[in-house]
């Protein structure tokens, strides 16, 4: 079995993660960070071809833009996903991210509005399951929670971690169960 973990806007793939550490409980996994200022279809794209080079892959995990992007990548691989504190709607939140700006590594990136108006809405389906911290300073909890409860999805809901949520330890074992349940 193998997860695919997505990293978030103006990420990258680290050597170490406390997140890779804890999914390495339910299965192998394999870390990517899409470049979000190619748009949603370059960058479902990529996701895909990631994904074919990977074996018997079982869920798609991922934090933020990584969460929002988990949704459509695992309904076109038919996996589970889990969301951590995934943006709604990314065409309206990632519109504070247009210019030029540098990347959580240092590295400059240049978002326009073309790309950055490209994705659509988060894809709603009961084979996801959305981590929600109430103490998320960039993605506004109670907009998941509400859009979570309109759409009747699996939502934990915590009152600990941030938007990065570095820490999943406490909540592997409800995630592990979600993606067993599929």
């Amino acid at each position: 079995m193998a997860i695919i973990y997505l990293h978030g806007f103006a990420s990258s793939v680290k050597t170490q993660s406390k997140k890779y550490d804890a999914l390495s409980a339910i299965a192998s996994v394999h870390p990517f960070a899409p470049d979000y200022t190619q748009g949603f279809e370059q960058v479902m794209q990529d996701c895909t071809q990631f994904a074919k080079a990977i074996n018997n892959v079982s869920a798609v995990v991922g934090t933020s833009m990584g969460g929002y992007t988990a949704s459509h990548l695992a309904t076109r691989l038919n996996v589970p996903f889990v969301a951590i504190n995934p943006p709604i709607n990314p065409s309206e939140s990632l519109k504070k991210y247009l210019g030029t700006h540098q990347s959580y590594s240092g590295e400059t990136f240049e978002l326009r509005m073309e790309e950055a108006s490209s994705y659509p809405e988060y894809k709603a389906s009961a084979a996801g399951l959305i981590i929600v911290s109430n103490l998320d300073e960039v993605v506004p909890p109670q907009t998941t929670k509400d859009f979570a409860e309109k759409h009747q999805l699996p939502l934990i809901s915590c009152d600990y971690g941030d938007h990065r949520f570095e820490d999943i330890s406490m909540l592997i074992k409800k995630m592990a169960a979600h993606i067993a349940s599929y």
